[in-house]
């Protein structure tokens, strides 16, 4: 009797998801990925129950590509931390 093949998986998970919105929108893969993190934390701190978490996360991750300045504003400028430089007097 011949093994029967697995069918191949629809969508590749998030991971192929974040890939593909990196390519098209310019920003990062390894930023997207810190988006979709934070995203699923913050579900689990005070997210909606009546939203998949993975849902929870992509949205945050659609959020950020159309330049919402709600959260997340530290990896927009580049994750640079936001140190004012200063200069000392003579």
């Amino acid at each position: 009797m011949a093994a029967k093949k697995k069918p191949a998986k629809k969508g590749g998970g998030a991971d192929a998801t974040l890939r593909s919105k990196a390519a098209k929108s310019g920003i990062s893969y390894s930023t997207l990925k810190k988006v979709h993190n934070r995203g699923k934390a913050a579900y689990l701190s005070s997210g909606s129950r009546n939203v998949p978490m993975a849902a929870w996360a992509m949205g945050r991750v659609n959020s950020f590509i159309r330049g919402s300045r709600k959260h997340d504003t530290d990896l927009r400028r580049g994750g640079k931390s936001a140190k004012k430089k200063t200069t000392k007097k003579r």
